[in-house]
């Protein structure tokens, strides 16, 4: 029988819910703590390197020990944090590490104290990405939220560190580099304190879920796709500032080149949710890797004010749609409990092995070949390509292909 006067319940709609807009700020200034670091780190650490006498090959070498490290440190934290179900006291741990650490880097420009102190950074920095990102995934589906426009926020917070890093080593000296990396992770570390803290289901099965993920045809193919398209990164990430920089660009300027990158990359996240969820991951990174060719060719070319201009936005092929289709495979393919560890894979393999190893190599032929070496990065995005369109006649798209 219907009461006339009786008050129906209200629940709010998703886009005024406040706990789903309050996680939803939360998970958006994690990104952008993480990526203070990385808008600081990336085009400037070579820069801190070079200033302390090292070689290009030394260089190389320092800054692609961090992604030889994760190798082994990002499947060991996530498979720990998958079968303990608990991702944020892991991230508190190694966000507080990275803090103390950085501050001894200072202290010696010896080649190898400053070695150790990048497996340490190696440690502690490179599975916050892993372990943030799959908490980030398990509340964009628990409160439908888009992914990419809480990640965009991380992009935006790169644009901020690497311009206005140039502009205040413009008027001071390269000993700020690792002042402004402390002050941005005092700033990731407080925020990480207020990440979310879902308990998740212990793993399916027993034994490694690392193990069972790589002994499955169609994830290889996918880590494949990853590896190559991001491997291609190694010589832009290692030495682009240092040959912008020798090229006669000021440092303010350098900053402004990556932030055309990545803001092109933010736009992207900002308008590709619904492009991303209708389509095959394959192709996602068949159209990053194939836009990689075209970048890494004009950069290995010239130095050209405007053809670098003109190339930078391609940043948001390149980097931004490969990850978001690496996302997406992950969040479409593998259950919630094993989710970590395919994280953690992904990221090992794509920003440790692929990207490490071609960091490393570019260190000797930057100094034999200079900016040439960007079309062996050329050729790293074909063979992308090719792993891509592999991809699409292997996998049709499955949910939760990795259940059994």
């Amino acid at each position: 029988m219907n009461t006339p006067n009786a008050t129906p319940s209200l629940k709010p709609s998703p886009a005024t819910d406040p706990d789903r807009m309050k996680t939803a700020a939360t998970l958006a200034l994690f990104f952008s703590g993480l990526f203070l670091i990385q808008g600081v780190f990336l085009p400037y650490w070579p820069v801190w390197l070079k200033s302390q006498g090292l070689s290009a090959a030394e260089i190389g070498i320092l800054l692609s020990l961090p992604n030889w490290v994760r190798v082994f440190a990002d499947p060991l934290i996530a498979q720990r944090a998958d079968r303990t179900g608990n991702r944020k006291t892991p991230m508190l741990w190694l966000a507080g590490i990275y803090v103390i650490s950085i501050l001894a880097f200072p202290l010696s420009s010896d080649f190898w104290w400053l070695a150790g102190l990048s497996v340490v950074i190696g440690f502690t920095f490179s599975p916050l990405l892993p372990l943030g990102t799959t908490i980030t995934v398990h509340e964009c589906k628990a409160r439908e939220l888009d992914y990419g426009r809480v990640r965009l926020w991380g992009s935006l917070a790169f644009i901020l560190a690497s311009y206005g890093a140039g502009w205040v080593l413009d008027g001071t000296s390269t000993e700020w580099i690792v002042w402004m990396l402390f002050v941005a992770g005092i700033v990731n570390f407080a925020i990480t304190t207020r990440m979310p803290d879902p308990q998740t289901d212990r793993p399916l099965r027993s034994g490694s879920s690392l193990i069972y993920l790589l002994r499955k045809p169609v994830f290889l193919i996918y880590l494949a796709c990853i590896g190559f398209a991001q491997g291609a990164h190694g010589t832009y990430y290692a030495f682009a500032s240092v040959h912008w920089e020798s090229a006669g660009y000021s440092h303010e300027m350098i900053g402004v080149f990556w932030s055309i990158g990545v803001i092109a990359e933010i736009v992207l996240f900002a308008v590709a949710g619904r492009f991303v969820r209708g389509r095959h991951p394959g192709i996602l990174f068949a159209i990053g890797a194939g836009s990689g060719i075209l970048r890494w060719i004009v950069l290995g070319t010239t130095d050209n004010l405007w053809l670098i201009i003109l190339v930078q936005p391609l940043h948001a092929m390149t980097f931004g749609i490969t990850h978001l289709a690496a996302v997406s495979f992950i969040a479409r393919a593998i259950p919630q409990q094993l989710a970590t560890s395919a994280q953690s894979l992904m990221a090992t393999l794509s920003m440790g092995v692929f990207l490490g190893s071609s960091i490393w190599i570019s260190g000797p032929l930057y100094e034999q070949f200079g900016s040439q070496v960007y079309y062996l990065m050329a050729l790293f995005s074909a063979i992308s390509v090719v792993f891509a369109i592999v991809l699409t006649q292997t996998w049709r798209g499955e949910d939760q292909t990795f259940c059994n």
